[in-house]
């Protein structure tokens, strides 16, 4: 019923009426919800309605009501501003409850960081009032299901989003657009949408003037990596090393090591934020068959302990790391082949990602490096 209801259009007021339904069917029969009354005065639109959740023998709470038909993760933070004044106080600091059709999984993380409640017409709720005592939390669709819409924001999809994304992190800001724009080897016109849809999503921060003043990287890596596939969106083979992923890894540290070979994965993870033991090789390399021949590798379909990668844009092999004589990618290709990779790898992107969080002035540049690609 919520997906068929989703589709439907509403106009505010409509969504507001349809959220209240929806609410007083998940509620117990003995709680009441009506307009609620200051002063007697008549009912409250503040901002948009103010209700009474009442039980018998607890009493009852305020719940103040946000109706948007398009609720992005920026206007949590003009929530947050337009609320921070003494209304909240005068009625006694009642729930907040957003509703919309739709809300995207950071949407409702960055409500749930605020102590928001929230109402989607796909059935994402999460309703906390403490007086009467209740807790409301159920999964809807973490898609929009209807993606059509003008609103919907710029997916961090494709290799130049990732470039721009893996610039905005490794760079403290600020910075404008154009230089961005020749850093990342993009044009300006598909910088500007991708800013202002991250402004939307609450990823990066912008003044007036439209430069870049804040950056909240670990969400744009995180985000990255939700539309990122290592082994899809790279060419893959994979292989059986005779010798053991350890050993081949241990040769190739030798100084005479004759290719051009990039390491990603938990082998470079490892030298950060060490998980377990490292069983699994991923490289990128130009020629496979050249490694495969150095590696004496056996291809293999299933229990591959090498994976030989073509990378999608050669930006991800730029910006790189020395370790132990041989190259690695750049902390933040790591994290987004980890995060998108299989196995222990999102685990190990997630202790690489922690490691960065701690150490942010060891790897975040204070000028704009090039990703031309």
């Amino acid at each position: 019923m919520w997906e068929t209801f989703a589709m439907l259009e509403y106009s505010e007021s409509g969504l507001l009426q349809r959220a209240r339904l929806e609410l007083l069917q998940m509620l117990p029969e003995h709680f009441e919800l009506s307009d609620a009354v200051i002063d007697e005065h008549g009912p409250v639109d503040a901002p948009d309605a103010l209700w009474q959740l009442r039980e018998q023998n607890t009493g009852y709470g305020l719940i103040l009501v946000e109706t948007k038909m398009s609720f992005t993760p920026r206007d949590v933070a003009r929530l947050r501003d337009r609320l921070s004044g003494p209304m909240l106080r005068l009625m006694r600091n009642p729930t907040v409850l957003v509703v919309s059709t739709w809300l995207s999984p950071r949407t409702r993380a960055l409500l749930e960081e605020g102590g928001y409640s929230y109402l989607d017409l796909t059935g994402n709720v999460r309703l906390r009032v403490d007086r009467p005592a209740v807790y409301i939390r159920l999964q809807g669709a973490d898609r929009d299901p209807t993606p059509h819409r003008s609103h919907a924001p710029v997916g961090l999809q494709g290799p130049k989003a990732r470039r721009l994304l893996r610039l905005l992190a490794e760079t403290q800001p600020p910075y404008r657009l154009t230089a961005l724009a020749a850093a990342g080897g993009l044009t300006a016109g598909y910088v500007s949408k991708m800013l202002h849809s991250l402004d939307e999503q609450a990823l990066v921060t912008r003044n007036r003037r439209g430069m870049v003043e804040d950056v909240d990287w670990q969400g744009l890596l995180l985000a990255g990596a939700q539309r990122y596939n290592l082994l899809r969106n790279n060419e893959p083979n994979t292989f059986i090393s005779p010798e053991g992923a350890a050993a081949l890894y241990a040769r190739m540290q030798d100084a005479n090591f004759p290719l051009d070979a990039v390491v990603t994965g938990s082998f470079s993870a490892v030298d950060i934020a060490a998980v377990a033991a490292p069983t699994q090789l991923v490289l990128y390399v130009d020629n496979p068959h050249q490694m495969q021949r150095f590696g004496r590798l056996l291809p293999t379909d299933q229990g591959a302990d090498v994976v030989l990668l073509r990378p999608e844009d050669p930006a991800q092999v730029e910006g790189l790391r020395t370790v132990n004589g041989l190259r690695h990618v750049a902390l933040t290709q790591l994290v987004l082949d980890c995060l998108s990779g299989n196995g222990r790898l999102p685990e190990e992107g997630q202790a690489v990602m922690e490691w960065m969080r701690e150490n942010e002035s060891e790897w975040r540049r204070p000028d704009l490096p090039t990703l031309a690609g």
